[in-house]
């Protein structure tokens, strides 16, 4: 068994340096060198990707704020239209929390009162797909159908001879 791992090994190690060695091109030269080997550059983007990238950055990183004819307050990231007065807001793209919006100190807080609701239940607050009735007649379908399997038994049976 060792000899043959040794073997499959001395292989596999030879298979790996034949291209770099004896097999040769139409040039002569071997099939492949160890200068063609490179890893990947997987930490840059491509130009044309980066090119892109950074058009899509710069028209998201203005901010603009209006208030429209409805009287709405509007936030995109292309300018309002022609005539409309309009806010530029600044803001770091690296960050992901928003800032939180002051509230003017003279504005008083309202207070909210809290009813409690009522802990009394009556079968009418209680969605139930039976009632009571329904489901005592539900039970006397069940044994009535169980009387008439045990009949058909009892008739099945007698007919075989048993």
């Amino acid at each position: 068994m060792k000899l043959f791992v040794k073997l499959l090994i001395a292989v596999l190690v030879i298979g790996i340096l034949m291209p770099f060695t004896l097999l040769k091109g139409n040039d002569g030269k071997p099939l492949i060198s160890f200068t063609d080997l490179k890893l990947p550059d997987i930490f840059t983007i491509p130009e044309n990707i980066q090119s892109s990238v950074d058009e899509s950055l710069d028209s998201k990183d203005i901010i603009y704020k209006w208030t429209d004819a409805g009287g709405h307050l509007q936030f995109s990231n292309s300018p309002p239209p022609v005539g409309v007065t309009y806010t530029v807001l600044d803001y770091d793209p690296n960050l992901n929390v928003i800032q939180a919006v002051a509230v003017r100190a003279d504005e008083p807080e309202v207070a909210l009162e809290i009813v409690p609701k009522k802990k009394t239940r009556s079968t009418e607050d209680i969605s139930s797909p039976y009632s009571v009735e329904k489901i005592e007649k539900l039970f006397e379908d069940a044994n009535n159908i169980e009387k008439l399997l045990n009949q058909r038994l009892t008739n099945q049976e007698a007919m075989i001879g048993q």
